[in-house]
């Protein structure tokens, strides 16, 4: 009886944490080319190419700094910015000193159809300067039931 029991509450904790898991992150890819960039404050590209529809081609990218246009490395404050208080905020560092260049950007707020937003991505470019976003988001509850 007690092996039973212990079972029990063993199926009923295993349970709980996977109830209590994180939710699953979807799959974001997203292109942009930087021909507008200045590495002045701020400085944007544009999107070209994204698999989240509250994220469109043409949306901005705007960078505000510390460090833009360094040769070794950027850093930046990071604003999505779809348009009509649609926006997501976060961070991203990138090392030009890599062959190719690489780095990541974590977005850890968003307003309107961005509420909620969370996103992780590795940043790379291509031969064609077109820089690419790979990695994963999340929407609020909200956004993500629309």
């Amino acid at each position: 009886m007690s092996r039973l029991l212990i079972l029990s509450a063993g199926a009923i904790l295993a349970l709980a944490s996977v109830a209590n898991a994180a939710p699953a992150m979807q799959p974001l890819k997203i292109s942009k080319e930087c021909s507008q960039y200045t590495g002045g404050t701020p400085s944007f590209c544009t999107i070209t190419e994204s698999n989240l529809a509250a994220i469109p081609v043409g949306t901005k990218i705007l960078y505000y700094g510390p460090v833009t246009g360094s040769p070794l490395f950027g850093s930046s404050t990071t604003v999505i910015a779809v348009g009509n208080g649609d926006t997501a905020v976060g961070y991203c560092v990138t090392y030009d000193t890599a062959s190719p260049m690489q780095g990541t950007c974590a977005f850890h707020a968003g307003s309107g159809t961005l509420a909620g937003f969370q996103a992780v991505v590795k940043v790379t470019v291509d031969d064609k300067q077109i820089y690419h976003w790979d990695g994963g988001y999340l929407l609020g509850a909200d956004e993500a039931a629309k």
